[in-house]
């Protein structure tokens, strides 16, 4: 940053249009003495801008010199634009959220919503792990996992596959339950026996019934391109990809239900 970039910000902020200003005064806001050039020079006091950072800090805030009196120590700007420039705004406008607190925080809000409705697409993609015909996969499977999860179960419905989707924090004790039922079986408080899938799916327990699985590790939500594993530990984000699965059970023009345990 320039060493004038001090003199820019008190102009900027000054209501006058004309300042007489002292060479111990400019000295005293840029905290640290002008050049010696500056004392005997017009010419440094010139309104050229460009490379000389010196003039660009009163040009840039909409100020030029109109008059130099280096035998009395004083210099004259004046203001090129009534009402300042931008930076002036800008300045008396931080002055004005300093004062008020609540207007500032309304107005930081306000920008932060504009970014926040922007549109957004949020997305899934899985892969799907097969558990095969429940009547035929007994709980002792090691391809079974115990942690958390969304299941898939898929039976025939005449001509048609129909689906039941479900989020469980143990994929085993929700398998474990179905196939009690599926026996006409009741298990411990442990193996969740008041599911009842059955009943609540529509499915004739006497004929097959498929099981899928998507499994911690194999769901991935993406946010406008950006994605991160879901965490199928966390009830609500479980919820969140059963929902979406169960979503596109429907676009795919299946009969579907979405189940929560």
């Amino acid at each position: 940053m320039s060493k004038y970039e001090p003199l820019r910000e008190h102009l900027a902020r000054m209501d006058d249009v004309v300042w007489a200003a002292k060479l111990d005064e400019v000295e005293e806001i840029i905290g640290s003495n002008l050049p010696r050039s500056a004392r005997e020079h017009r010419t440094w006091w010139a309104n050229s801008g460009g490379s000389l950072v010196h003039q660009n800090a009163w040009l840039d805030a909409g100020w030029r010199v109109e008059r130099t009196d280096l035998n009395r120590d004083v210099i004259i700007f004046r203001r090129l634009r009534i009402g300042g420039t931008s930076i002036a705004a800008q300045s008396q406008r931080a002055q004005k959220d300093v004062r008020n607190p609540q207007r500032a925080a309304e107005k930081r809000l306000t920008r932060e919503m504009a970014s926040l409705r922007q549109p957004a697409t949020v997305t899934l993609r899985t892969e799907w792990t097969t558990l095969g015909d429940v009547q035929k996969t007994p709980c002792s499977n090691s391809t079974i996992p115990r942690d958390a999860g969304v299941v898939r179960f898929a039976a025939m419905d005449g001509e048609e596959v129909r689906t039941v989707i479900v989020a469980t924090q143990s994929i085993h004790k929700l398998y474990r339950a179905l196939r009690l039922e599926m026996k006409g079986m009741s298990g411990s408080d442990e193996d969740l026996p008041a599911l009842k899938l059955i009943s609540k799916s529509g499915f004739d327990p006497k004929q097959p019934i498929e099981c899928d699985v998507v499994k911690s590790g194999n769901a991935w939500l993406l946010t406008d391109g950006r994605g991160r594993k879901a965490k199928m530990d966390d009830k609500t984000e479980c919820h969140l990809v059963a929902q979406l699965l169960y979503v596109q059970e429907l676009q795919s023009g299946r009969t579907s239900k979405l189940l929560q345990v």
